[in-house]
């Protein structure tokens, strides 16, 4: 596959690229940030330099796993979350990576004053948990580390283990309000 795939011209790269958003992304509507975000999808260098050619592989590999196309779209029709993603992900970035280096448990009450810094109260709702669920997918960040890697562009951090974290946060918190609110309503 890899030998092909370098014999690959960049339009038929770029064919493959396409393919596979346009495919992902059929039917919906892709104004806004949806349309931002599948034409990101499509930016490829015209060729790969030699150290790339492993990034190719893996991203051609993602473009045809079906499972991995089902999320991305997931994640287009996902509703709108009550927090910015951008402004969430910073927050959870900045809070909970060293609560992960320092082994902070996301059920603690230091976890709960962690998510406290992030979350208000009001806006842990449901809602927010399904979309960060929907949203928080490694094969996704791995994509987009495909991505810069193939145009030459720094990486971003991997969020997904600090918004995993702060899904765990979410549901132990929710719980312990939910059994706080019974004890005061008995």
């Amino acid at each position: 596959m890899m030998h092909e795939l370098t014999r690959l011209s960049a339009a038929q790269r770029q064919q493959i690229v396409d393919e596979f958003v346009e495919g992902t992304f059929a039917g919906l509507d892709l104004d806004g940030d949806a349309g931002i975000v599948a034409e990101w999808m499509r930016e490829l260098p015209d060729e790969p330099a030699p150290g790339q050619v492993g990034a190719w592989v893996e991203l051609a590999g993602l473009t045809t796993d079906t499972a991995f196309r089902r999320r991305l779209r997931d994640i287009a029709l996902a509703a709108p979350q009550p927090t910015p993603g951008r402004d969430l992900r910073a927050a959870a970035l900045e809070h909970v990576r060293p609560a992960l280096a320092d082994e902070v448990a996301p059920e603690s009450a230091e976890g709960l004053r962690i998510l406290d810094r992030i979350v208000d109260g009001p806006q842990r709702g449901p809602e927010l948990l399904a979309w960060l669920e929907t949203v928080a997918d490694a094969r996704v960040e791995r994509y987009w580390e495909l991505i810069a890697t193939l145009n030459g562009r720094e990486t971003a951090p991997p969020a997904v283990p600090a918004l995993q974290w702060l899904i765990a946060a979410l549901r132990a918190h929710s719980r312990t309000a939910e059994v706080s609110g019974c004890r005061e309503g008995a």
